[in-house]
């Protein structure tokens, strides 16, 4: 049926494109109707049509098995040299060095403050820098400008870096200036006639090696010259070597030699040259897992005359053992000579007589023991005991003929000195540090009838806060007692008050460059002496500003 309808439609359309061409050749164009019935249906009868469902083969193998042969290919590559641009990042700003500071106040006693650091830029060769000093006091506890004081000093030094060696020098001077105003409240006095001060010079060079190879050392020369307000005048030169061989990860042995060669003049006094050489050695090692054990001995030469013996010979020896991951034990017994100079006494006491005697310090044994924790990764706690036998110990007692002055008195039997100490250190987050500490002296002179102006006990306290990278609070306080000191007017011991000195210090930095401080000391008006007939100032004030550059 579908081919016979398929078959009239051709015959019908190819019949109808034949007369429309002839119609269209004869040039007349005829009417046609068309008639279009829509409602016609066309009825095809269904077809029947029967599907057969295919069943699943089994599964049978290949034949022939198919093998694979792989076959190496290689393919080479004509060299390529492409330009890359890589992407920049942006270099992180490093934080800004300064090369140094000016910094100037002005606070009560008349006192201004003037100070400044500078130092080259960061350079891998050398390193340079300038420090200077300024700070003055124009009045004192006593009597106004009879008890004025002050320090000024410049200094510089200078390092270079070689591939081997580094080589470093320094030149200072500075001028501690003071008035003995330990007099009688009832004496007149000039000021010109109590006016007292210490002018140093100092220079010194040295070299040492660079390479991190397994022998370190430094070597070095200083030279210095003291020279008082009343033509006293001494001259140091000191030589120093520190080296150390390091043997293994266990194993190493240190050297150092010193040798001091001074020379004093004073009134009344002949001019000696007075040396003092000493060596100490040592080895270190682990004997057992954990154990250190440092063994060596120090010997020494000397010419002073108050002593008989010129050659000392004492033991080194010092062990470590970790108790605990947390808790170590040390422990040491050793000796040696300390050497005294008018230069070391006039740091401790300002206020010397003329020609005082001057001997080196026997330190004949010193047994110690102590213990260092660590909690966490804040809190460092240490506690240690000492008991020492010393030779030669000086004392500062007043002058009978002039109390205000102190002589330097020397203990030539054996002197035994006990100490015990506590100390504290937390720290948080590189804002915040605090550190505590406590100490006890106990002296048995033999000869003197008291350990003059040693103190019995002294605590320390030192914290600081960095509070929004803004503020910085500084705080000081030192508390000593128990010094014992002779009245040569009444002739009588005496038991010096307790001393309580608190300080307090606020920096505000105003930004990267500049800030502002306030420096609040001794705020309780403690006139505590720890020098007989020698208040301190009481409450002191000042306020500065700082550069940086």
């Amino acid at each position: 049926m579908k081919k016979l309808l398929i078959s009239g439609l051709t015959v019908f359309l190819v019949t109808t494109n034949v007369l429309a061409q002839q119609e269209w050749e004869s040039g007349e164009i005829k009417d046609v109707e068309i008639e279009i019935v829509k409602d016609r249906k066309i009825i095809l009868s269904g077809a029947t049509r029967s599907f057969e469902k295919i069943l699943p083969r089994p599964i049978e193998p290949v034949k022939p098995q198919i093998t694979y042969n792989f076959i190496a290919f290689n393919f080479i590559t004509p060299e390529l040299n492409p330009v890359l641009r890589p992407l920049k990042l942006k270099q992180e700003e490093l934080p800004r060095s300064y090369t140094g500071y000016v910094s100037a106040g002005y606070g009560t006693y008349a006192s201004p403050y003037v100070e400044a650091f500078i130092t080259n830029k960061h350079d891998k060769k050398k390193s340079l820098g300038i420090h200077t000093l300024f700070n003055r006091y124009g009045k004192g506890p006593v009597d106004g400008k009879n008890s004025s004081g002050g320090l000024t000093g410049i200094s510089a030094f200078a390092q270079t870096f070689g591939k081997d060696i580094s080589f470093n020098g320094n030149v200072g001077f500075e001028k501690q200036s003071t008035n003995f105003y330990g007099y009688p409240t009832d004496t007149p006095v000039k000021r010109d006639t109590i006016e007292q001060s210490y002018s140093i010079f100092n220079l010194g060079l040295g070299i040492a090696n660079v390479r991190n190879t397994k022998m370190a050392y430094h070597s070095g020369v200083n030279f210095s010259y003291l020279a008082d307000n009343f033509n006293a005048a001494e001259t140091t030169v000191d030589f120093n070597f520190n080296g150390t061989y390091k043997i293994s990860d266990k194993q190493s042995i240190f050297l150092q030699a010193d040798l001091a060669v001074l020379n004093r003049k004073d009134s009344g006094v002949e001019a000696r040259a007075r040396h003092l050489f000493q060596v100490n050695g040592h080895y270190s090692f682990f004997p057992i897992d954990k154990l250190k054990l440092q063994v060596g001995a120090v010997a020494s030469v000397e010419n002073d005359t108050i002593d008989s013996k010129s050659f000392h010979f004492y033991p080194d020896v010092k062990v470590t053992y970790p108790i605990s991951e947390s808790i170590d034990f040390i422990g040491s017994i050793s000796g040696g000579m300390e050497k005294v100079s008018l230069q070391s006494l006039a740091k401790q006491n300002l206020w010397l007589s003329q020609a005082v005697a001057l001997s080196h310090t026997n330190k004949i044994i010193d047994l110690q023991a102590g213990l260092q924790a660590k909690l966490g990764g804040n809190v460092l706690l240490g506690t240690g005991v000492s008991f020492a036998t010393l030779k030669d110990m000086f004392f500062f007692i007043n002058d009978t003929t002039e109390a205000s002055k102190f002589l330097v008195v020397y203990d030539q039997g054996s002197i035994r000195r006990s100490s015990f100490y506590a100390s504290l250190l937390y720290t948080h987050a590189n804002t915040m540090r605090v550190f505590v500490q406590g100490d006890y002296f106990g002296y048995n002179t033999d000869l003197l009838s008291e350990a003059w102006h040693k103190p019995g006990y002294k605590v320390t306290l030192g914290a600081s806060h960095n509070l929004f990278k803004k503020l910085i609070f500084n705080v000081d306080l030192i508390a000593q007692g128990d010094i014992k000191a002779f009245d040569p007017v009444e002739n009588i011991t005496v038991k010096l008050d307790a001393a309580f000195d608190l300080n307090f210090r606020a920096e505000y930095l105003v930004s990267d460059f500049f800030s502002a401080f306030v420096d609040l000391n001794n705020i309780t008006s403690n006139k505590y002496q720890v020098f007989f007939n020698y208040p301190v100032r009481g409450f002191q004030g000042m306020a500065g500003v700082t550069f940086k550059f």
